[in-house]
């Protein structure tokens, strides 16, 4: 399959999008539909049957309930492509069983999936009941870039694309895989890209916003192409006090389209337990716009 491909050599070829069919994937599934379209990748549209759920079933009972269950999700995924008009090669129905999370993480690897995306509900509702806590689990493990759609996004408009992306950056210089997505997409999507750095423990000054001129130089240097017309779009914002509420405050003043930001790298059994995975988990549930998180 033909990929369309960024100066920055990131390619997305393969996008894979969960659903449990609830209102809150909707958006979700609008942003892979869009993503997928803007580099005509191959779309899979994933559901899990929890097998938790007819534990308390005979087998023969359980055995029918499941396979009715298949076609059921089967036919309800073929529904929501049908207005896509997509041809066959281009997506693929994936009904799956087993532990939601575990079986996801499967998925992303064995058929080499680019980007992942998911729905959240947000961390108080149904938490370990539905996708959205599925996502936040998945996100801190996934082999591949995971953008989480929250519960206060929007469906994305055709027309309306990714117009500005977010990127906060942790440490400067970057080597992190986040600026190399973050400076892609802007490049596909003629995109503006601020690039901020939040300062947790320092009040604003104007002698520090001047400082930052000559880093961001170096930055733009580093990991925009210098014939790419993204130079002329890229901006720098200096954020102060408390990471999460700065980056928040900025993407809804400044209307922010998606946020694109690393997170560490866990082992799957630490990542499971953890209560939080830090500023991405809360900018999931939050943001009034997708987060699209980058492993280091």
């Amino acid at each position: 399959m033909k990929n369309l491909e960024s100066p920055t050599g990131i390619s997305i070829e393969k996008v894979l999008f969960a659903t449990d069919f609830s209102p809150a994937t909707e958006a979700s599934f609008s942003y892979a539909a869009a993503i997928a379209d803007r580099y005509q990748a191959r779309l899979y549209v994933a559901y899990v049957i929890n097998l938790e759920s007819f534990d308390l079933l005979e087998a023969e009972p359980a055995r029918v309930m499941i396979s009715r269950a298949r076609d059921e999700a089967s036919r309800r995924i073929a529904r929501l492509l049908e207005p896509l008009g997509l041809p066959p090669e281009r997506y693929e129905i994936v009904v799956a069983e087993g532990a939601v999370a575990e079986v996801l993480l499967n998925l992303l690897d064995r058929n080499r999936i680019d980007l992942a995306v998911f729905g959240s509900h947000g961390r108080r509702a149904f938490k370990k009941v539905l996708l959205g806590s599925i996502a936040e689990e998945v996100f801190r493990m996934a082999s591949c870039p995971v953008l989480t759609v929250g519960p206060k996004t929007a469906n994305i408009s055709p027309e309306g694309g990714i117009r500005h992306i977010l990127y906060p950056l942790q440490f400067a210089p970057d080597s992190s895989p986040a600026a190399r997505y973050a400076v892609s997409l802007a490049e596909r999507y003629g995109a503006t890209l601020t690039v901020m750095n939040v300062s947790e423990d320092l009040p604003a000054a104007p002698s520090q916003v001047d400082e930052v001129t000559q880093p961001m130089k170096r930055w733009i240097r580093d990991h925009v192409h210098e014939t790419s017309e993204l130079q002329k779009r890229v901006r720098f914002e200096r954020g102060f006090g408390p990471a999460t509420g700065s980056i928040l405050d900025f993407a809804s003043k400044a209307n922010v389209d998606l946020i694109v930001m690393s997170v560490r790298r866990l082992d799957p059994v630490i990542a499971a337990h953890l209560p939080s995975a830090g500023i991405a988990d809360d900018l999931v549930g939050r943001a009034a716009c997708p987060v699209l998180t980058i492993r280091e």
